[in-house]
């Protein structure tokens, strides 16, 4: 009898945990922000950052072992397959970028979202694609408690990953751009 009421007070818990106000539970979790590009004079760009659901540790840990292993065909095969959210450009320019992989862990300050895709550009009116292997967009939005504050996007990037999964950039080839004022939409 003990066991079965620690039972449901666990189950209890967790679905006051599920169902709390954390903006990653539930619906999807949507950003605005001002992107900088790194062109000196470039005029800066509203986006629109939409995470419809956060990656599951074994989708992370599966891509990190294909990593390791160097499977090309079974790393971007599951990468491709997955859908995790978008970055959308604000005003009719026309580009949105699908990521594969969203993560969110904690940070001194807030929370860290890392979203990753395919190496591209993260700029209206150039359609490059980077063809080179183990090159990836990424971004990362460090946040505060409230989820505003500020983010980077590496558009051709070298990937890491943590032992528990985490991506972590290893190196770019390529100057960042700035997120700036990033701040959740209710």
């Amino acid at each position: 009898m003990k066991r079965s009421g620690a039972y449901i007070a666990a189950f209890g818990l967790l679905a006051v945990i599920l169902t709390s106000s954390h903006p990653a539970f539930g619906a999807v979790v949507s950003f605005r922000a001002r992107l900088y590009s790194s062109v000196a004079g470039a005029p800066p760009y509203n986006v629109k950052i939409d995470v419809l659901e956060f990656s599951a540790a074994e989708e992370s840990l599966r891509l990190v072992s294909f990593m390791a292993q160097g499977d090309q065909p079974g790393f971007y095969a599951m990468l491709r397959s997955l859908n995790k959210g978008n970055m959308q450009f604000i005003g009719g320019l026309g580009l949105n970028i699908k990521f594969n992989v969203a993560q969110e862990y904690e940070t001194e300050k807030g929370v860290r979202i890392v979203l990753m895709t395919e190496g591209r550009s993260a700029e209206p009116g150039t359609n490059k694609m980077f063809n080179v292997p183990w090159r990836f967009l990424l971004v990362f939005l460090d946040l505060d408690k409230n989820y505003n504050g500020t983010g980077r996007i590496y558009e051709d990037a070298a990937i890491g990953a943590t032992p528990s999964g985490n991506i972590t950039l290893a190196s770019s080839y390529s100057i960042s751009k700035e997120l700036m004022n990033v701040r959740l939409v209710k």
